[in-house]
């Protein structure tokens, strides 16, 4: 074994291999790569018009009432495709729409740069109600005509980045169910009774049952989304009897053909307002109300199906585009449900 300053002489030899060695081979990965740039530096850019699998991954269940999330495969970046792409990643069990029926869509946007969601609100989603048509941007229109409801469908299309880059404008669009979804339940001796008929319609009736003195919440069907907050606005199917006599106190938007409605909770009747909170989306309630808790003329029957909670803050133009970000208010003529009617 080496001593003295031969042992020295080896040793430092070692220690200048160890400093020269990884700096000779990160300069010969340097120069592959061009001056100064790493390989972990490297973006991989995936062709925006493969097939979505290979592309990216969405994750989130439908009507669950909250954004879909999107995982670019290998943290890549997208070019932008040749043309507008649609893959149905869902199929629906519900309804099937077409042109001019009514829909419910929850739209959330996406940069094929880095995944980040571009929606342009906090809760990383938009909700657009009304007929399905031309009002709803073409793109989506085509895209969801002949689907069902709880069907799930990506739209790819050209984009161009704030910073000039050319990249995917990935946009999910969730067709959320028009009436109540859930697990049916029975309700307690005393409810009045509702019947659905093959078109979506309702008749309530209360006849031989006492008036409430009391209010009385039964769920008919017990839906699996958000719960319902004292704030919420919401999007709903409504009706409004007479306990005495079973004639409706305001337009019923029960029906396939029928429009669901806006129901603010800040401004609801106080027997719906206090009563449906924790309640969770895609329920059908109904509120036995004793005079003083509705409109305080007579005692009342209010069946509701709670369709989904509306994040915008302001009622917006009924007109707007749902492909260019836009929210469209739902139809707000809220009825004697709404502490301005009463």
């Amino acid at each position: 074994m080496p001593r003295g300053p031969l042992a020295v002489g080896l040793i430092g030899v070692v220690v200048l291999a160890m400093i020269l060695v990884p700096l000779a081979v990160n300069k010969l990965v340097s120069g592959r790569n061009g001056a100064g740039t790493s390989t972990a530096a490297q973006s991989t850019v995936l062709d925006g018009n493969a097939p979505l699998s290979q592309l990216l991954k969405v994750s989130g269940r439908v009507g669950s009432g909250v954004a879909p999330s999107i995982e670019l495969n290998g943290d890549a970046s997208l070019s932008a495709p040749g043309s507008v792409l649609t893959d149905v990643v869902q199929t629906g069990q519900g309804r099937a729409v077409s042109e001019g029926t009514p829909v419910i869509l929850q739209v959330s946007q996406f940069s094929g740069l880095n995944g980040r969601n571009t929606t342009g609100n906090e809760a990383g989603y938009k909700l657009w109600q009304g007929l399905l048509g031309p009002d709803v941007g073409n793109y989506i229109n085509t895209a969801v005509s002949g689907q069902r409801e709880g069907a799930r469908v990506v739209l790819r299309e050209p984009a161009e980045e704030d910073n000039g880059s050319r990249t995917t404008k990935i946009t999910v669009v969730d067709l959320l169910p028009t009436t109540a979804t859930g697990e049916a339940r029975q309700p307690a001796a005393g409810t009045p009774t509702v019947t659905e008929g093959p078109d979506g319609s309702i008749t309530v009736s209360s006849a031989g049952l006492p008036a409430p003195t009391r209010v009385s919440t039964e769920i008919l069907i017990k839906g699996t989304g958000p719960q319902i907050g004292a704030q919420d606005r919401l999007i709903a199917r409504t009706t409004m009897v007479s306990w005495a006599t079973g004639q409706p106190l305001e337009k019923s938007t029960f029906g396939y053909q029928e429009r669901p409605k806006q129901l603010d909770m800040s401004n609801a009747l106080v027997g719906v307002s206090q009563n449906l909170v924790d309640i969770t989306v895609g329920s059908r309630v109904v509120l036995s109300l004793p005079a003083e808790q509705a409109q305080g003329k007579e005692p009342v029957v209010v069946v509701i199906d709670v369709l989904a909670k509306d994040p915008a803050q302001a009622p917006k133009a009924s007109g707007a585009r749902a492909s260019s970000e836009s929210s469209a208010a739902p139809d707000s003529s809220a009825g004697p449900t709404s502490k301005d009617q009463s």
